[in-house]
């Protein structure tokens, strides 16, 4: 059975100007602030009161920030949720 979200991927522009938003605007906490890859930071955000993370990932020029969105699913077996 999925027990939850995990995490939601928010595509941003500015990862630093995202960041500052989400927390000072919105009472985000910083989880995860380490480095990625060469050009992103891998930012995981943690909401008060939820298990849920939010991730500010800085996307290729292909995808626009505030559009399309990933969602990762937790579950205690995996294989008995979505049996093949």
């Amino acid at each position: 059975m999925i027990r939850g979200v995990k995490f939601a991927s928010v595509p941003v522009a500015d990862q630093e100007r995202a960041l500052a938003f989400y927390t000072e605007k919105l009472g985000f906490r910083v989880v995860t602030d380490q480095p990625f890859n060469d050009k992103q930071r891998w930012i995981e955000l943690g909401i008060p009161g939820a298990d849920t993370r939010l991730v500010l990932f800085q996307f290729t020029d292909s995808l626009k920030p505030g559009g399309q969105m990933n969602i990762t699913f937790w579950s205690d077996d995996v294989e008995s949720t979505a049996p093949s």
